[in-house]
């Protein structure tokens, strides 16, 4: 085997593997997505993730276009060709993005550098600084996929801390309204009960009455006389 092939097939192999790392992140982040649907939405998590799949893709794509020789001349070359392939076809596929890699390996990483950085500016806590260095096309798209991988990683045990507190929150509720319901419950009971003394009570008052206002019988009822009529 040439040297050629040789170095051809370390490409194709260091590239399969970089885009099976590439999937394994991906679908880690589509398992986070579908399990955190609504947490996603939100005004606060919605840029992250289109962040996090900006760089998810550009990876992806990048993956099997690192194979370059990194020269200016050959950047502008590819970048021409790209752009008359534009205008000529008006689309632009996976093809175009493999004759022109010289341009396009730098497009795609430089969109998930970008995200990286945008990322760490917003969420600092999940995604690490991206540090600014001379990396050979592959050395530079493995340090995105790094970055990548924490960032999805840091948002995982983000969102299972915040569903961990809903949780927790929602139980306290739960258990704060049980009480609330036992509490009225108990109050309910004494009214009923405060009700029927009451009731009694006014019976037996009503009775005493009753007896007090009752006119005594006259003794000659008593004797069963009857009076003498004068």
């Amino acid at each position: 085997m040439n040297a050629t092939k040789a170095k051809k097939l370390k490409h194709l192999q260091w590239a399969i593997e970089s885009r099976a790392q590439n999937q394994r992140c991906a679908l880690r982040l589509l398992r986070l997505f579908m399990e955190y649907e609504e947490k996603w939405k939100t005004k606060s998590w919605a840029g992250a993730a289109q962040g996090l799949l900006s760089v998810s893709f550009s990876l992806w794509r990048a993956a099997f276009l690192a194979d370059k020789i990194a020269k200016r001349a050959a950047v502008f070359s590819h970048a021409t060709d790209f752009l008359e392939k534009i205008i000529e076809d008006n689309a632009i596929s996976y093809t175009q993005d493999r004759k022109c890699n010289e341009w396009t390996f730098n497009y795609y990483t430089r969109n998930a550098r970008t995200a990286l950085e945008t990322l760490n500016e917003h969420w600092p806590e999940q995604v690490p600084v991206y540090a600014r260095q001379r990396l050979t096309p592959t050395e530079r798209w493995r340090y995105c996929q790094e970055l990548l991988d924490v960032a999805v990683e840091q948002f995982d045990l983000a969102a299972r801390d915040l569903q961990a507190k809903k949780t927790s929150t929602e139980q306290a509720k739960q258990k704060a309204k049980a009480i609330r319901s036992a509490s009225k419950a108990r109050r309910g009971k004494v009214r009923v009960h405060l009700c029927e003394q009451k009731g009694k009570g006014m019976k037996t008052s009503s009775r005493k009455a009753e007896s007090s206002t009752r006119k005594p019988k006259p003794e000659y009822a008593l004797a069963g006389q009857v009076p003498s009529q004068k």
